[in-house]
């Protein structure tokens, strides 16, 4: 210790008496240093602003937006920008204000590979312009050889637009059982979503003879959520609120809710959370009974 402190003692009394190198020094030991921490930090910063994108696009909400006449281009060059999240702002931009002429840009920034990590996000802003003639590209992006989250967002976007090409496609995939688990619920989910009597008939196959559980219990809830879009839909949602016994989420249930929205849907959602509010308030007072 008594070494090492003398050794420091020197160290600054050289840098006293010549400042200037002494910065020079310091400077080039710090930047290597600097770089090492930035190349092995670089992973978790590019994940952070996916994870930023990610949540703008999920707050963006569900109704298109009038853009600037000027806008459209100005994003539209930005999609081929170097920088990843440039692109991704861009893309989730043109799919919130569901910008028309943004479909060929949009698919030739997915299939670019080299320039864009993280093409799933601009699979799903495809998903979400909803226009048919972006499937073809979309089926060819759900069957990417190696980037699974492209193949997961472009089947996904593909339940979104939903057209009969689309439904064929997915009813296919989902039935291949030479295909991985993840491939094939997200091909099931995405009919679910959907919800189309044509897709009925693969998925009783699979809900009643597939060695897999999981694709069971996900074509299960396909088949109810078909099911349940049939007949009067809006008497059908509304009882099945707080039912989960299929693997449907409220949050399904409540977004086709809203795309039917009526005075009875308002009047059946407000009397169901008072009837929840009730139960509520006798299980508190039962449990104080109790205690």
């Amino acid at each position: 210790m008594i070494k090492l402190a003398r050794c420091f003692s020197l160290m600054f009394d050289w840098a006293r008496r010549h400042p200037a190198k002494a910065a020079t020094i310091l400077f080039l030991s710090w930047l290597p240093a600097l770089m090492v921490h930035a190349k092995f930090t670089e992973h978790d910063r590019f994940n952070a602003s996916f994870e930023i994108t990610v949540w703008n696009w999920s707050q963006a909400g569900e109704h298109p937006q009038a853009l600037d006449a000027q806008e459209p281009r100005e994003l539209i060059e930005q999609l081929f920008s170097a920088e990843p999240p440039e692109r991704w702002s861009a893309a989730g931009k043109l799919a919130v204000w569901r910008e028309p002429t943004a479909l060929w840009p949009l698919v030739a920034a997915m299939q670019d590979d080299a320039g864009t990590r993280r093409t799933c996000l601009i699979s799903q802003a495809l998903g979400k312009l909803a226009d048919p003639a972006a499937v073809p590209a979309l089926i060819e992006a759900a069957q990417h050889p190696s980037n699974v989250d492209l193949r997961v967002c472009a089947t996904h976007s593909l339940g979104q637009i939903g057209n009969d090409s689309a439904i064929s496609f997915l009813a296919g995939r989902s039935a291949d059982r030479s295909l991985g688990e993840g491939d094939r619920s997200v091909a099931i989910s995405a009919l679910g979503e959907i919800c189309s009597p044509l897709a009925v008939p693969v998925l009783k196959e699979i809900a009643s003879s597939d060695a897999r559980p999981m694709l069971r219990s996900f074509a299960a809830s396909a088949i109810r959520q078909i099911g349940l879009l049939q007949g009067d839909a809006e008497r059908n949602l509304l009882s099945a609120l707080g039912d989960n016994s299929d693997w449907i989420q409220d949050d399904w249930t409540l977004r086709q809710l809203h795309h039917r929205w009526s005075n009875c849907i308002a009047a059946g959602l407000n009397e169901t959370l008072r009837a929840r509010a009730l139960r509520y308030r006798a299980l508190l007072e039962f449990k104080s009974w109790h205690c």
